[in-house]
């Protein structure tokens, strides 16, 4: 069984992957929690949130933040524009969708803003390869195996999972792990629908039939069944944690919808509220709903219908989810932004709905958020070859702000996690920078640039390391083999690493100085 139709079985059986146990093999690693105090210490001490929502199936962002004084918004939607007098003013040009209230109310208060005409160059109008793009923070032409969250935490946990600490990196609720925490030894965080279940079935000694067991090594075969296993491990692991969270939490006092978002941002709550410390949360629907190609509106009332259904579950439930935060007193530690793989079409279709577009807007929310609207209204005339809107900010753009500004990673660090530097167009998102703690974990070992990335033939690397240590540069593929190496000049921290004749794709660089190591990464793109 190889990892995608692990992956996929997991799925259809209704087992979130990471509620394995170890019945695949009897290694125990309950006494690996913990494992590395230095992490730990980082996990405590950045004490921040971030709650990713994904909107899947391409939301309509022309529905959504409605340029009601543009006469070429109705005449490009004559039946399912929503009406001037309908849409709630975010100002003189823009409006809410009626169904945003809840949304419209965080903006006002300033704690929501709206990210105009996110893409990036030459789109991907497909679900799949728009979802993988976004996933994993790559070119339209570049076919990543590692998303962009998982590379972050495993900038923090290299080790990651050899060595867990006490509590999981990253939570996803729902029934499978997403591309975007995968890192290069499997996912870099768990998934589980329900708290309570999680720990039933990790302990209850049920699973999926067909897990290989056996010792490691290095075959295909080999190294898909040590990528199952670990996520066995690190469900054994913190199945217990999840629970006492949850258990401590108490009940809350705000009322959820009862929608199946609203369901999955309060066992979010519950998670932060009774000390989870789990750096990032992802929740998402549960299929392509938003895909509206027909009855995206209903005939009779362009404000009805399964869009406005969709953006009312998202606005009640990020409204209950805040203000439960702000009554638990962990509002000021928790951001949150949506996204979704495309935007629609401009022009409505002859099935009362919209077709695969390009740019959209997405929503960046919490109490530490700059809030406001970053961007210009969409220009509806000026449109690509197929009639879809301009890109306006990247969405590493986004992702940059969130590395630099939320998490408070270095330049270096964000490079590397996102294999460019979008650190001069990186949108002002957040009011304060934290303290980067990230890099005070060896203060005397770090990457200080790494370029050209993406590379074709050769990297330099420019790192910071004490003058006495015996330092050297591992280039590794994403199975953790290693292909290059060189040796620092600790005088100088300049070396380069020569990338000829390996393959274009992502590789792992690391910086060993005795005993220290940090990672980064590099992109080949020929």
């Amino acid at each position: 069984m190889n990892r995608r139709k692990f992956l996929r079985t997991a799925g259809t059986t209704g087992l979130a992957v990471a509620t394995l146990p170890t019945m695949i093999d009897s290694f125990s690693v309950r006494a690996l929690a913990g494992g590395d105090p230095g992490l730990q210490k980082l996990l405590e001490s950045q004490d921040r949130v971030l709650v990713l929502i994904q909107m899947p199936g391409g939301n309509d962002g022309l529905n959504t933040i409605i340029p009601y004084t543009n006469p070429a918004y109705y005449a490009n939607r004559p039946t399912i524009g929503i009406p001037k007098n309908k849409a709630l003013r975010l100002n003189d040009t823009l409006g809410w969708h009626p169904a945003l209230a809840g949304m419209r109310d965080l903006f006002e208060q300033g704690s929501l803003a709206v990210v105009q005409g996110v893409t990036y160059p030459n789109p991907d109008r497909s679900h799949f390869r728009g979802s993988d793009i976004w996933l994993t923070a790559t070119d339209a032409d570049v076919f990543g195996s590692t998303g962009w969250v998982g590379r972050y935490l495993q900038t923090l946990a290299p080790n990651y999972p050899t060595e867990l600490p006490g509590h999981p990196l990253a939570v996803q609720i729902g029934t499978s792990t997403s591309l975007g925490l995968l890192g290069t030894t499997g996912p870099m965080g768990i998934s589980f629908r329900d708290p309570d279940e999680f720990y039933r079935l990790v302990n209850s000694g049920g699973g999926i039939d067909g897990v290989p067991s056996g010792t490691q090594s290095d075959t295909p075969a080999g190294r898909e069944a040590t990528f199952m296993r670990n996520i066995a491990r690190s469900a054994d692991v913190y199945a217990s944690v999840v629970k006492q969270a949850n258990d401590s939490a108490g009940a809350s006092t705000v009322t959820y919808p009862t929608s199946d978002l609203g369901a999955k941002l309060r066992v979010v709550s519950q998670l932060v509220a009774g000390g989870l410390k789990s750096r990032i949360f992802l929740v998402s629907w549960t299929g392509n709903n938003f895909d509206t190609h027909a009855n995206q509106t209903s005939s009779s009332d362009s404000t009805l219908g399964a869009h406005a259904g969709l953006l009312g579950d998202l606005s009640t439930a990020v409204s209950a989810f805040m203000q439960d935060m702000k009554a638990r007193g962990f509002a000021e530690k928790i951001s949150g932004m949506t996204f979704s793989e495309f935007g629609r079409r401009v022009a409505e279709n002859g099935s009362v709905g919209t077709d695969h577009g390009t740019a959209a807007p997405l929503f960046v929310f919490g109490a530490g958020v700059n809030g406001g609207l970053y961007g210009k209204d969409p220009n509806l005339t000026d449109l690509d070859d197929r009639g879809d809107l301009l890109m306006e900010n990247d969405y590493r753009d986004v992702y940059s702000s969130v590395l630099l500004q939320w998490f408070g990673a270095s330049t270096t660090k964000a490079q590397g996690v996102l294999f460019k530097d979008f650190s001069s167009t990186a949108l002002p998102l957040f009011k304060k920078d934290p303290t980067s703690v990230e890099d005070e974990k060896d203060a005397s070992t770090a990457f200080v640039s790494v370029g050209p990335n993406p590379a074709t033939d050769h990297v330099v690397v420019r790192a910071r390391v004490d003058v006495n240590a015996n330092a050297s540069i591992i280039v590794s593929d994403l199975r953790g083999r290693e292909l290059r190496s060189i040796t620092l000049d600790s005088w100088t921290g300049v070396g380069t690493v020569d990338l000829s004749g390996l393959p274009s794709g992502t590789y792992v660089l690391s910086l060993k100085a005795d005993r220290a190591v940090t990672h980064t990464f590099v992109n080949i793109s020929r």
